[in-house]
């Protein structure tokens, strides 16, 4: 699904927080939202995703306009889980799905599976640390199949572990599917190794978008490069 983001704005006092316009998200794509922090990365998201209601937002979802969250999904960087067993917490991800019980679980597990939680099925998700509530939210959140997928610093409270399960997930995903995915992160490496576009922002706007190699390895913007060059990237 295409996504054209043809304002979002925040304004708070005499601060603008975000001032974006015509960004455009090419169905099928990954896509990396780096700057330091303050950059705008979560404003952005949280906007996209209906959550911000102080943001002046206008966005077509493949020539229509788009006024609710029925084809987004929204992770934020801390991850709230219910307090019931890890497989119940996915479980709930399929809302609205005909499957028989015993399926919805089964296929619950291949999703725990997929971010190294499966072992955890039967455990009660309030015991879990950061790092492995961040996977659950995400295999409970991905399973929703929503057309376009917003993550905010995904692996920020993992392992390296669990950092690469969770980019491979999202890789296969978005292969498999066509899921459009956008995640914001601190991290160069990380947009790299999974992202087909970076979109680099500073005090609210975005100030560089292009191919990550491209970007990556020869930034236009002093800013971004600025940001990019105590990073090796692998």
């Amino acid at each position: 699904m295409r996504v054209e983001i043809k304002k979002a704005k925040r304004v708070c006092g005499a601060k603008t927080i975000l001032d974006v316009t015509n960004l455009c998200l090419e169905s099928g794509k990954i896509y990396a939202i780096l700057g330091p922090n303050g950059a705008g990365k979560t404003t952005l998201l949280r906007g996209v995703a209906g959550i911000d209601k102080e943001i002046d937002i206008e966005l077509v979802f493949d020539g229509f306009t788009y006024s609710t969250g029925v084809h987004v999904g929204y992770m934020p960087q801390s991850a709230y889980l219910f307090d019931t067993t890890v497989e119940k917490n996915v479980v709930l991800g399929f809302v609205g799905k005909s499957e028989e019980k015993p399926e919805l679980e089964k296929l619950a597990f291949e999703a725990l599976a997929k971010v190294g939680m499966e072992k955890f099925s039967k455990t009660r998700a309030k015991s879990l640390s950061g790092g492995e509530s961040q996977r659950v939210a995400l295999a409970r959140m991905l399973v929703m199949r929503k057309d376009l997928v917003l993550l905010d610093e995904p692996t920020s409270a993992t392992d390296v572990v669990g950092a690469e399960l969770i980019e491979k997930y999202i890789v296969d995903l978005n292969k498999r599917y066509g899921i459009t995915f956008v995640f914001s992160t601190h991290n160069p490496s990380q947009a790299a190794r999974i992202a087909h576009e970076v979109i680099f922002m500073d005090n609210g706007r975005i100030n560089e978008k292009g191919d990550a190699r491209n970007v990556l390895d020869n930034p236009q913007n002093q800013e971004t490069e600025k940001f990019l060059k105590n990073w090796r990237l692998k």
